[in-house]
């Protein structure tokens, strides 16, 4: 059945499934992917209805993927018979759990599964078992990337090397580098910065100095005092390996975040990342202040309320 020259028999319709790992591939990876894939349904006489892209991981528990959902849904709601993906590993590195609820639910809709370059059918009765072997394999390799992955980083942040990520206002890691240094254009700034808070002036009136001053961020925004009070809390500011905690974003993916602890060494002091801003020993004043002076505030914030009735 077609419809002004396009078919609309789900039997005659395919969607293709493209995924992008973001340390991986680039778009002309995808490109690549999505016209092997449309060659592949062009000589099996299939029109394609639809091309479903994500940008996550297909190994980690908890990431949303939306598009592979979709994709799965528009089977399971008979809009399409066939899914193309370029190879299995594209689809999930999860394990035969995950793609074996596909070929299950696919198969009670009547619909197949194509993995192109692995040569896999699910309307083959004979592939099935060579799935299971292909998605197991792929989530023993991401399983191995991951420790390996991890472990690397854990040691060079051992050995006092930038993990990655943007070092706090006044730092930079030049590319190549492995270490912090003073920022050319930040530097002085954030050394101002360091002096207001030695000499106890409060987070807000920095900020309120800094923007008179017409300063800026190092995105161009306006000074806050929580901006000023989380450079004097990051241990790179003074020149220490930060601590990271894990946690999982809105779209459940694995984050890692700096926390205001530096990392100990195996002799049980702070491991040294680089320059500095401040001191580790100005950081212990400056907080210290910070602490004095948040306490004060709590005190008077009690003796300002009004006695009970």
């Amino acid at each position: 059945m077609t419809l002004m020259g396009i078919a609309t028999d789900p039997a005659k319709l395919c969607d293709l499934y493209l995924r992008r790992s973001t340390l991986q591939d680039n778009k002309d990876t995808l490109k690549a992917h999505e016209r092997d894939l449309r060659d592949r349904a062009q000589r099996e006489g299939l029109t394609v209805r639809e091309v479903w892209t994500d940008e996550a991981s297909a190994f980690k528990a908890g990431v949303t993927r939306e598009k592979f959902d979709k994709a799965i849904a528009a089977v399971v709601a008979g809009e399409v018979r066939h899914l193309l993906v370029w190879k299995l590993d594209r689809l999930s590195r999860r394990g035969m759990r995950q793609v074996g609820d596909v070929l299950d639910t696919f198969e009670s809709r009547n619909a197949r599964l194509v993995a192109h370059m692995d040569g896999l059918d699910s309307s083959v009765p004979q592939h099935r078992g060579l799935f299971a072997w292909l998605a197991e394999q792929a989530r023993a390799e991401s399983y191995n990337t991951s420790v390996r992955t991890r472990t690397t980083k854990a040691e060079k942040k051992r050995q006092g090397a930038w993990p990655g990520g943007q070092p706090p206002y006044g730092l930079r890691v030049r590319k190549g580098r492995t270490t912090t240094e003073h920022h050319p254009k930040e530097y002085a700034t954030s050394r101002r910065i360091a002096d207001l808070l030695l000499s106890a002036k409060s987070a807000s009136a920095i900020a309120e100095k800094l923007n008179a001053d017409g300063l800026t961020t190092r995105r161009g925004g306006k000074w806050r005092s929580s901006t000023i009070t989380q450079l004097a809390h990051s241990p790179a500011w003074a020149g220490l390996m930060p601590t990271h905690d894990r946690y999982t974003d809105d779209q459940g993916r694995e984050r890692w975040r700096a926390t205001q602890e530096p990392m100990l060494g195996e002799d049980g002091q702070p491991v040294q990342v680089g320059e500095g801003v401040i001191t580790p020993g100005e950081r212990a004043r400056i907080q210290a202040a910070l602490r004095l002076r948040t306490s004060e505030s709590m005190a008077n914030g009690r003796r300002g309320k009004p006695a009970a009735q």
